[in-house]
């Protein structure tokens, strides 16, 4: 792995891959695809510390289990770098290792040289982190702003549903929630 500095910071950069200035946010980094990649190929993988608090950067696996990406030299990897879009091109897929999981993060379409890889935290995140977010995406179907499954639209949890995008674990939350208020809505009558 190749890697740039910025502010003592180390970038990581592959021969597919490589963290610079943002393609649609101003004074953010993110990750810049340097070759064309097809629907459904492995662009990388997240791996680092499983922990039971969430930060900003980190990709839940469960309720409470999170991965933070870092490589073993303690340096953010590309992970770290993925920012929201509400039209993602990127599909993240939880792995259940049976030493450590990890997400792999592959091309939910076509993704040409030049584009920079999203995907929506909606559909990994419960909740987010930071409330009242502005999103600044930019795409056609943009809600205007970042939060968590719990608020996502349904007819946006549907489309990802069949899409493969949701976690069991956000599905199992999911179905409880609607369990509980179809008891509830038949207690009252």
């Amino acid at each position: 792995m190749n890697q740039k500095q910025i502010s003592g910071t180390i970038l990581p950069e592959t021969n597919t891959l490589v963290v610079r200035n943002s393609n649609f946010l101003k004074n953010q980094l993110g990750v810049v695809t340097k070759k064309d990649f097809k629907k459904g190929e492995l662009l990388f993988l997240v791996t680092g510390p499983i922990q039971k608090k969430r930060t900003k950067y980190s990709f839940a696996i469960d309720l409470d289990r999170n991965i933070e990406p870092v490589r073993n030299d303690g340096q953010s990897d590309f992970g770290h770098y993925l920012n929201h879009s509400c039209d993602p091109n990127t599909v993240i897929k939880i792995v259940e290792n049976h030493k450590r999981p990890y997400i792999r993060v592959v091309a939910r379409q076509k993704i040409t040289k030049g584009e920079e890889l999203t995907f929506d935290y909606a559909s990994l995140e419960y909740d987010v982190t930071a409330k009242n977010i502005i999103c600044r995406c930019g795409n056609k179907v943009c809600r205007g702003s970042i939060h968590g499954f719990k608020d996502l639209p349904k007819i946006i949890v549907e489309k990802y549903k069949k899409e493969g995008l949701i976690p069991n674990y956000l599905l199992n939350i999911n179905a409880q929630k609607r369990k509980a208020s179809t008891k509830k809505a038949l207690a009252k009558v």
